[in-house]
């Protein structure tokens, strides 16, 4: 795949960052209109996948007639008819701020195919090449009104080969606080074995993104660690240990969503763990567009026992957890 290719998946990502900062801005409006505190980010994942799953047909792009998307139509019956209405408006947002209002869903029936359409599942049906979309990655920091990120990868085999994060809130500079939302935002694109790319979360094509890539070093010899901005999310005995048995010196910077993986592949980070508690299985958007960029930007992805992590249709293969390092990083030493 060229980058000339993929000016319409930067299209769509960068149109779903736009309504998806317009949804989190909307957020107590949307809990006050639909009586649930919940519900504004259920319909910002149900906007996002539809406006990027029309959009990606729009401009028939290969392997996208059907994705792994994690949200599904059945979705859409937890708020009746004030669910439809708001997806549907802020989906059409999405499109015509990218020009591409006229794929916009009109109908009920077409934004439940759209959903629908998300069901893919590779491994029932055969698809050895296929896009993974996680449409609002952090649903703690979109409520929150700080990080969250749109993962798109496209998977081919199990290996992540290309990868787009729209991060609406993430400068792409250094900042003091990476909680805080920055209104422009940023966008990160990653083709494994091409080199990866990031710019503000409004470009509509790659060419208006610049080179990006992992640290070749930590600063001053400590190593910056990316770890979840909910202490509840994954193992933390766990990851305390593997920190310590490094034996380096860390600097923690806890961010929400697949922002961890762009912190990584744009230099601002060195380490990112991520080791879920016993029992919890990762699924395939959650990591496969993030996985891409970092790789793609010189990064190692792998699972606990150092293996290269792969995708399985839905989900990860990626034993005792995840890890995410420059080349500078020694491997961590992960317990089970």
């Amino acid at each position: 795949m060229t980058t000339h290719q993929l000016d319409p998946v930067i299209r769509a990502i960068s149109a779903a960052s736009h309504v998806s900062r317009n949804a989190a801005a909307e957020v107590d409006r949307l809990a006050d209109l639909m009586k649930d505190d919940r519900s504004p980010v259920t319909v910002a994942d149900l906007a996002v996948q539809v406006a990027v799953t029309a959009a990606l047909r729009d401009a028939n792009v290969e392997d996208a007639d059907r994705i792994v998307g994690e949200e599904g139509a059945d979705s859409l019956d937890q708020g009746g008819t004030v669910m439809i209405e708001q997806v549907m408006r802020l989906s059409s947002i999405a499109l015509e701020s990218a020009g591409l209002g006229h794929c916009a869903p009109s109908t009920e029936a077409t934004l439940r195919e759209l959903l629908d359409a998300g069901g893919l599942d590779p491994q029932q049906e055969g698809r050895e090449r296929f896009w993974c979309l996680d449409p609002i990655d952090g649903t703690k920091g979109f409520l929150r009104r700080q990080q969250f990120a749109i993962a798109l990868g496209l998977v081919e085999g199990d290996t992540p080969i290309c990868g787009v994060l729209g991060c609406p809130h993430l400068p792409l500079e250094t900042v003091a606080d990476y909680g805080m939302a920055d209104p422009l935002g940023s966008i990160y694109l990653g083709i494994v074995g091409e080199g990866a790319f990031a710019g503000s979360a409004d470009a509509t094509s790659v060419e208006g993104l610049a080179p990006t890539a992992v640290s070749p070093t930590p600063p001053e010899g400590r190593v910056r660690v990316c770890l979840s901005y909910e202490r509840a999310h994954g193992d933390q005995d766990r990851t305390s240990a593997a920190l310590e048995a490094t034996g380096v010196s860390t600097s923690p910077i806890r961010i929400d969503s697949q922002c961890k993986y762009a912190m990584v592949a744009s230099g601002r980070a060195d380490l990112y763990l991520r080791l879920a508690r016993q029992g919890y299985r990762e699924k395939s958007w959650d990591h496969a567009g993030g996985c891409a960029v970092v790789r793609a930007a010189g990064g190692v992805v792998e699972s606990a026992t150092g293996q290269p992590l792969r995708i399985e249709g839905r989900w990860v293969d990626a034993p005792g957890g995840i890890v995410v390092r420059t080349p500078a990083v020694d491997a961590v030493p992960v317990s089970n």
